[in-house]
């Protein structure tokens, strides 16, 4: 019986790896995203804010200068990750109007990586304590 135990701890450690090597190898950081220059999106109009892992996500509609909508989705830090930097479920709510400040994506339009957003009343939500965008760590 003893052996029978033994042999369950080894399995069962031994497939620890397994089980969490896919989500390590799985965050990508922020590699896809030019992180060499922050746009700014005035004006910009929420959608949806999404409070959720391992990304909350605000959609957001921004109209350019000839009138037309450009519907742009940008990815911010998990709730555990923002939620010391002042951000909370209800942070922002569908028809709000935000700053979005942010990093394109290297691969698709209208996607983004954000670096901070100016509520209405001029607070700020910094998506992280960082201020060097990544180019010590090169993250």
């Amino acid at each position: 019986m003893r052996a029978v135990h033994s042999c369950f701890a080894v399995l069962a450690v031994s497939g620890l790896p397994l089980l969490f090597g896919g989500v390590a190898a799985a965050h990508h950081g922020s590699a896809s995203y030019k992180s060499d220059q922050i746009v700014v999106l005035r004006q910009s109009i929420v959608t949806e804010f999404l409070w959720a892992n391992p990304h909350s996500m605000l959609l957001f509609d921004v109209k350019d200068e000839k009138g037309n909508v450009a519907h742009w989705a940008g990815e911010a830090g998990s709730p555990a990750a923002i939620r010391p930097l002042g951000w909370n479920k209800y942070s922002m709510r569908p028809g709000d109007v935000v700053t979005v400040e942010l990093y394109l994506s290297k691969f698709e339009t209208d996607v983004s990586r954000i670096d901070a957003i100016v509520l209405r009343d001029g607070s700020v939500l910094k998506n992280s304590p960082r201020t060097d965008r990544g180019d010590i760590s090169r993250y």
